[in-house]
């Protein structure tokens, strides 16, 4: 058995083993971190249309404009109803039209008394298109952080998000998403000027502190649950800029208290007992591994512009539904047997061979699909058959080689015709590959569920076709190959 000799024939064995054993886990039902995920298309899922509050992202725009109003051009003002009003006995003079409409403001009402201003339509309605796009992005970083791939998300009017996320109800998902994520930490005042008093509602703990904020979430870099004493904790790092702050806020107030507010809600008020140098903190209370997770997954994709609201649920189904799965099983299933009965008809065993790459191909494409914990959309079904025809298209330009050779009577016909094929397909399959990895890059959604089914194709093909496919040529001899004729 000089086969037993062979690197291949034992490289062969530890690929039908990889592929057994990731692909197993697909067909029980208990769960575990290694399966193929299948996209919205395939088994439905449910359907989110969220809406950001407009009134609250109109009060934070008019404090933005009272903020410009008063940093640059020393103007006091402040919010009346829907509008801005800047008292007289001020250099009002400044406020022409070229500048109030910069501002994107226009004025509705002089008076002796000061100026009424309100903000224009139009920049409104851009400002509040651009917050939701802010805001799409940060929801898709959500719901991918909890593991959720391949959902669907889009801008929908000016302030509505509809998403869609395969799978079953996750109640997780709706808790990440409907958090604004507000985080902000004030140091502890004794006067009641300018102060504000935050209530524990878990422990009943009152803590006044600074009205205006020390340092907010804007600054945090990273977050993660980590566990002190058994117990979880969210604990967290700011970037450069926010690591100076905390700093010079905990260096500056040793032995006082600082209140960490999330959303409006006290969490936590430690004493500072050091001056904190290293930009790096940990967020503890009453948290579940669950809710630590949570908290830890809104704090590291950042703080949405106002609140947000699930104004509409609904259970989606496939969009190719169990019977088009089914009729797309049977419709692969008789593309193969017609592949198989052609190639053995037309290349004898070297026919065989090709039905035997195939299985092996595509065993060690979900093996590795399985791994890596991929969805499968539809878009990535059209990957695999893609892959389908390039494996095939592999063997045949190796068959093909070598009948060349045979005809030329070369010293080795099937060593030097899988070797000068082996280079064509690994160059034909590589410039495939660059494209699949720039889609991969760059697209999102379909895009990126079939170039991921495309990108493990064409790496798996290329594995099987030097090794199984080369094993079974060098252990056939060449008057059984069909391919001396």
């Amino acid at each position: 058995m000089t086969f037993l000799k062979q690197w291949r024939f034992w490289l062969s064995l530890l690929l039908l083993g990889f592929c057994f054993y990731f692909i197993q886990p697909n067909f029980n039902s208990k769960n575990s971190d290694f399966k193929i995920n299948f996209g919205l298309d395939i088994q439905g899922g449910y359907s989110y249309l969220l809406e950001l509050n407009e009134n609250e992202f109109k009060q934070n725009l008019l404090i933005k404009t009272i903020q410009v109003l008063e940093n640059s051009y020393s103007l006091q003002s402040e919010i009346f109803e829907d509008q801005i009003y800047v008292p007289s006995g001020q250099n009002i003079e400044d406020l022409n039209n070229m500048v109030v409409q910069s501002l994107g403001l226009e004025v509705v009402d002089r008076s002796d008394d000061g100026i009424y201003l309100g903000i224009l339509e139009q920049s409104f309605n851009q400002s509040l298109s651009e917050m939701t796009l802010n805001a799409v992005e940060i929801v898709r970083s959500r719901v991918d952080f909890l593991g959720n791939k391949e959902l669907s998300i889009q801008k929908v009017g000016l302030n509505k998000i509809l998403l869609e996320i395969p799978g079953d109800l996750d109640n997780n998902v709706k808790d990440v998403i409907s958090k604004t994520a507000k985080l902000t930490l004030h140091i502890e005042k004794k006067t009641l000027v300018n102060s504000k008093v935050f209530l524990n509602e878990e422990t009943g703990e009152e803590v006044r502190v600074q009205e205006i904020p020390n340092l907010t979430g804007d600054y945090i870099q990273d977050a993660s649950l980590q566990y002190n004493q058994n117990e979880p904790v969210v604990a967290f790092s700011f970037n450069k800029e926010g690591s100076d702050l905390f700093a010079k806020m905990t260096s500056e107030n040793v032995g006082s208290r600082f209140a960490i507010v999330l959303d409006g809600g006290l969490i936590t008020a430690p004493v500072i007992r050091e001056a904190i140098t290293g930009g790096s903190g940990q967020i503890s209370g009453n948290f579940t591994n669950e809710s630590a997770n949570n908290l830890a997954i809104i704090l590291k994709s950042g703080s949405l512009p106002t609140e947000i609201k699930i104004i509409q649920e609904k259970q989606v189904g496939p969009t190719l539904g169990r019977e088009g799965v089914q009729k797309g099983i049977y419709a692969s299933l008789i593309a193969l047997i017609a592949i198989t009965l052609f190639m053995i008809a037309y290349y004898k065993v070297s026919g065989l061979f090709t039905t035997l790459t195939i299985v092996s191909c595509l065993g060690l494409l979900f093996a590795f699909m399985t791994l890596l914990n991929t969805t499968l959309t539809l878009p990535g079904v059209i990957g695999i058959v893609l892959t389908i025809g390039m494996c095939v298209d592999a063997n045949v330009l190796v068959f093909e080689r070598i009948r060349e050779n045979f005809k030329n009577s070369t010293e080795n016909p099937k060593h030097e015709g899988f070797n000068s094929a082996y280079v064509t397909i690994l160059d034909s399959n590589l410039t495939t590959l660059f494209a699949a990895i720039f889609l991969f890059a760059f697209g999102f959604g379909p895009i990126r569920g079939f170039s991921i089914s495309l990108i493990i194709g064409i790496i798996s093909s290329l594995i099987v076709t030097y090794v199984v496919l080369k094993f079974f040529i060098n252990i056939t001899s060449e008057k059984y190959l069909g391919l001396n004729k």
